[in-house]
């Protein structure tokens, strides 16, 4: 009697044992694919992204601005800003570019054109931004408007295995815009400004791994299956 009485309590060990594993599982799989990653460079803190990027923004030292005018080589080219805020355009010579709009400035470039050339003239601004998170070459590159947010992500290399690209966080002064951006949002259509931050999360742990989790939950259903059974 002494020793079935063993055997039984050892197996009705075992059962809670697997029972307590399971729920454990379970739990952490429900706290997993309830919970999203929270990156160092994405604090909580959030605000509004009132205004449109690239019209409404001041371009800052370090972007470009790329001049075409047609049939007009010597003319045309990509100017960088220096520290102090000027570009040196060919026949207007240095002018400050940091102190208004983009699209005030645009017009103020094409007007002083006017003076010396009939053809049309074209500027776009090349805005400098970091690409980070779950992308194969972190950093800093330039992009301009017609680019799509996939497009800004190529130049990072493209996304690694565990990005989740449903939820690119758009990032400015270290805090996070309310600023929903899918792979094809057109880059001239955001919030996007000179100086910010596109920072590609990455998924769940039990998002990337389901396969584990299910397997442990099997093994503990079976093992619990089997104790029962033997009872």
């Amino acid at each position: 009697m002494t020793t079935i009485s063993l055997v039984r309590s050892g197996e009705a060990a075992i059962a809670v044992c697997a029972r307590r594993t399971m729920l454990a599982l379970v739990t952490l799989a429900l706290l997993h694919v309830a919970s999203e990653p929270i990156s160092a460079q994405s604090p909580v803190i959030v605000q509004s992204a009132a205004d449109r990027g690239f019209a409404s923004s001041a371009l800052r030292p370090g972007d470009v601005l790329r001049l075409r005018i047609w049939r007009e080589p010597d003319l045309s080219g990509e100017f960088p800003i220096d520290e102090r805020g000027m570009v040196t355009f060919p026949k207007l010579g240095a002018i400050r570019v940091v102190d208004e709009p983009f699209e005030s400035l645009k017009a103020r470039i094409i007007s002083s054109y006017a003076a010396y050339v009939t053809q049309p003239v074209e500027v776009t601004p090349l805005i400098r931004v970091r690409v980070l998170g779950a992308v194969r070459n972190p950093g800093l590159y330039r992009v301009e408007p017609v680019m799509t947010l996939s497009d800004a992500i190529a130049l990072a290399g493209g996304t690694t295995s565990a990005a989740r690209t449903d939820r690119v966080r758009l990032i400015r002064d270290g805090r996070e815009l309310d600023a929903p951006m899918s792979p094809n949002t057109v880059l001239a259509e955001s919030p996007l400004r000179p100086g910010d931050q596109l920072f590609v999360p990455e998924r769940s742990w039990i998002k990337r791994n389901p396969g584990v989790l299910m397997g442990a939950v099997s093994t503990a259903a079976t093992l619990v299956w089997a104790v029962r059974r033997h009872y």
